[in-house]
């Protein structure tokens, strides 16, 4: 049987009642010694943990895990049957969430060094406006199934003409689930500019696509009410939360 301290990461074995036969060094100085992995779960994911962790067909779930310093943290749970006893992995996965935060960053970095260009090379000026317009609402891929367009500068009628189009296609060709549209750096905001961005996300139900907002600033908040009441779209406060529920 191999040696728990051994794996890199927090590894239990367990029994079909999820109590605690041994566990390594790195769980034990993670979660605090238990009799029970139910201890370590946190109150919302305990159903899930009863119903799929006894369950010999599932390889891996996703669960909540209180750590011994009560913080709540999300946790891959790798589980491996071997008759009347089970290997548990634990992989944390909150630092994916970051991972992907970094992405967003590093593509607003990348719009502001074309913001320079703008101004640096005005010879190119025209085919400068149609880089920076693509890149203020780029498709960025988060998983298979999910992408953000973070929206960058005024909400305009002619910001969303002009990159609906690619959008709508790049959706279609990847077959994406979801979309979520992050709203903290759009700046001015119109009635038509707002129009044009209803019947673009009308067009994401076309596809099968769902929509979430993010970044609403209180400024935008008149311009928005009246979308709200739009099926398969969704609104939230943090961009940080909807990435941490889509991590893998």
């Amino acid at each position: 049987m191999i040696h728990l301290d051994a794996m890199p990461m927090p590894v239990v074995v367990i029994d079909h009642s999820l109590n605690i036969i041994e566990a390594s060094g790195k769980a034990l100085k993670l979660f605090g010694r238990s009799a029970s992995f139910l201890n370590w779960v946190d109150h919302e994911s305990r159903e899930k943990a009863v119903r799929f962790m006894q369950d010999e067909h599932v390889e891996k779930l996703e669960l909540n895990l209180v750590t011994a310093e009560g913080v709540i943290s999300l946790f891959t749970v790798k589980i491996e049957w071997d008759e009347k006893q089970a290997v548990v992995i634990l992989q944390q996965e909150d630092h994916m969430v970051v991972q992907l935060m970094n992405r967003v960053k590093e593509h607003q970095r990348r719009l502001e060094e074309s913001d320079m260009e703008l101004i640096l090379k005005k010879n190119e000026l025209e085919r400068s406006f149609v880089r920076i317009s693509e890149l203020s609402t780029a498709v960025i891929q988060l998983t298979d199934e999910v992408v953000l367009i973070p929206i960058f500068g005024d909400l305009s009628v002619s910001l969303i003409h002009h990159n609906q189009q690619r959008i709508l296609s790049d959706l279609y060709s990847d077959h994406i689930d979801e979309v979520i549209i992050d709203l903290q750096s759009v700046g001015m905001m119109d009635q038509p500019g707002v129009e044009e961005l209803m019947k673009m996300i009308k067009s994401f139900s076309l596809f099968g696509t769902a929509c979430t907002i993010t970044g609403v600033k209180p400024e935008h908040a008149p311009f928005l009410h009246q979308i709200k009441t739009m099926q398969k779209l969704t609104f939230i406060n943090h961009l940080e939360d909807k990435l941490s529920r889509i991590v893998y």
